[in-house]
């Protein structure tokens, strides 16, 4: 129980430390013999008790100092390992706000009528394809599942809202009631295709994004299948 407790401890005071530390440093040694290398190696082991090492393909190889006992390795591997956990979660909920303030915005040039369930269904569906492209080949089979499993929905009646939300839209257009900056009607068009007009609306958002420097997906994956129905 003692040393539990002492383990405890020692990480308390490992994420004060930790808590203390500046930001992101990116450090670069130059060492031109094996005792410079062991000189720096050592230099970081007593400094820090733990220092990553990069392979060829990129992947970061963590070594741990346990020469002050297995407590000390212990306590360096579990706060490496959270903060790790912490920066990731982090980048992974900015990414994902990004991707739907991006959705909003490729949504905001049309004019939806937002009290239709079939615009949440619209939304929900963009945010999937921007990350998992996919989903698209076929709507049908992948990405209406998944948006009914959310809203408990059977997949008709997901078809149902996404047609109603469409065919309303067409409406707003041919009749020119509309005053939003773009449309999604083609010259010649009276309806809006399901699949297709999903797969264009995707495309907008992936370009969007892309131009932000957000991965997403490629929207070139998408012109590789077949077309989504």
């Amino acid at each position: 129980m003692q040393q539990v407790q002492g383990i405890n401890t020692d990480m308390a005071s490992q994420w004060r430390e930790e808590s203390r530390r500046p930001g992101a440093e990116v450090g670069f040694y130059l060492v031109a013999s094996n005792r410079e290398l062991l000189h720096h190696v050592e230099g970081l082991m007593n400094r820090q008790g733990v220092f990553g090492v990069m392979d060829s393909s990129g992947r970061v190889h963590y070594v741990v100092d346990a020469r002050r006992g297995s407590p000390f390795a212990a306590r360096k591997v579990l706060s490496t390992a959270g903060r790790l956990l912490d920066r990731h979660l982090q980048e992974e909920r900015e990414e994902r706000q990004r991707i739907r303030e991006t959705v909003e915005e490729i949504l905001s040039d049309y004019a939806w009528n937002i009290q239709l369930r079939g615009y949440r269904l619209l939304f929900d569906m963009l945010l999937r394809t921007a990350l998992d492209v996919s989903l698209l080949n076929p709507i049908s089979k992948r990405l209406y599942p998944l948006i009914a499993s959310d809203y408990r929905l059977k997949i008709h009646q997901i078809e149902r809202n996404i047609r109603y939300l469409f065919d309303d839209l067409a409406l707003r257009e041919r009749q020119g009631v509309t005053r939003s900056r773009r449309r999604l009607l083609l010259d010649g068009e009276r309806s809006l295709p399901v699949g297709r007009t999903i797969a264009r609306l995707s495309r907008e958002v992936w370009d969007r994004l892309e131009s932000r420097g957000i991965s997403g997906q490629n929207k070139e994956a998408a012109s590789n299948d077949s077309p989504p129905h």
